[in-house]
């Protein structure tokens, strides 16, 4: 019975720990891509070192770039984050969303707190083609969603 239950004990950590040393997301690293029916978007990621992805999102008018956010992805006490602005009621705020339930493929986001983003998911299709969707807390509005595609730079 003790054996069993240090057994079960020494299972749990190595589990958590597991989680905790997640595999960074590196094949976020580049341009991609976001078509839609008004033109393109794109959603580009910097690889500053081995911890720390910057992310903008911006547009292309003839010659001026309007970037709508900036993000990063972060190692954080042992915890992949991504930070962005959010808001919280009616305020704009800068958050944390931590990575929860990650796998090679799927990367989800979260924060309890803030109303919209909630959380933020990437599904990596393809090596070059991701899934991304934003959900709010009010399921009354619907999430935003889009396909990226890398750019061939």
């Amino acid at each position: 019975m003790k054996a069993t239950l240090i057994m079960m004990f020494l299972i749990l950590c190595i589990n958590l720990f597991s989680q905790n040393q997640d595999s960074f997301p590196y094949w976020l690293e580049g341009t991609w891509v976001i078509e839609s029916e008004t033109g393109n978007s794109y959603e580009q990621w910097t690889l500053e070192n081995n911890n720390l992805l910057y992310g903008k999102t911006y547009r292309v008018f003839v010659n001026d770039t309007i970037v709508f956010d900036t993000m990063k992805i972060k190692r954080q006490q042992n915890k992949i984050v991504l930070e962005m602005a959010a808001n919280i009621g009616n305020q704009r705020v800068m958050a944390g969303f931590v990575l929860s339930k990650p796998t090679s493929e799927f990367w989800k986001f979260e924060n309890p707190v803030t109303d919209s983003p909630h959380n933020i998911n990437y599904w990596r299709i393809e090596p070059n083609k991701v899934y991304v969707w934003v959900e709010t807390m009010d399921t009354e509005h619907a999430c935003m969603d889009f396909t990226m595609l890398r750019k061939n730079e």
